[in-house]
């Protein structure tokens, strides 16, 4: 069940570094759905305090949940996407740093929410510089999870051992969600709609 987790992990963080504002501008209801099934699923671990690969199920129940809570949020809020996008990707990234530094339950839950209040703050100063760089690299997080679940021997994706000193999977996860920033910023005026 790990290695379907992993690959579950992988294509939605793929997704969501190569093409994270895209999404949200082409794919409204999509995208929202995109982004609150990562946040569900790492919601539902960190809850739980679940260890990777372990109560999937649970994990994916989450999952689903947030994205139809995002889907559903985006068509009836209207007049509030971007802060609800905001909420979304800043718990996002939140859950993600709470599980490089090893922390679960209450204060994992925190961090998540310390995120969203963060994540929705900034969308309404820089939207479109706040869409790529959250999901570059919440995707690049949620890629290098699942890479560690489906190949566990290779220790550079276990994001995880970053809270004992490991440099190298920071190291990754900060190159791999730059390169995928880096690509986004280069389509960033087609995208948003705003190019000539």
């Amino acid at each position: 069940m790990s290695i379907i987790n992993g690959i579950f992990l992988v294509l939605v963080g793929l997704g969501a570094m190569g093409f994270g504002l895209m999404l949200f501008y082409a794919l409204l209801p999509l995208f929202y759905a995109f982004f609150g099934l990562g946040v569900g699923y790492w919601f539902g671990s960190l809850l739980t305090s679940a260890p990777e690969g372990e109560m999937s199920f649970i994990k994916m129940v989450f999952g689903l949940g947030g994205a139809v809570l995002f889907a559903g949020g985006a068509y009836f809020f209207e007049p509030f996407r971007r802060i609800l996008i905001g909420i979304g990707l800043g718990s996002l990234l939140g859950g993600l740093i709470a599980s490089a530094l090893g922390l679960t339950g209450f204060f994992g839950v925190l961090i998540m929410i310390v995120g969203a209040v963060i994540g929705a703050g900034l969308t309404l100063r820089v939207f479109d510089a706040f869409i790529v760089v959250s999901s570059s690299f919440g995707g690049a997080g949620m890629a290098m999870d699942g890479m560690h679940l489906i190949f566990r021997s290779l220790d550079i994706f276990d994001r995880t051992a970053i809270s004992d000193g490991v440099a190298a999977p920071l190291i990754v996860w900060i190159v791999v969600g730059a390169i995928a920033m880096g690509w986004q910023f280069m389509n960033i005026e087609r995208w948003s709609g705003r190019a000539g």
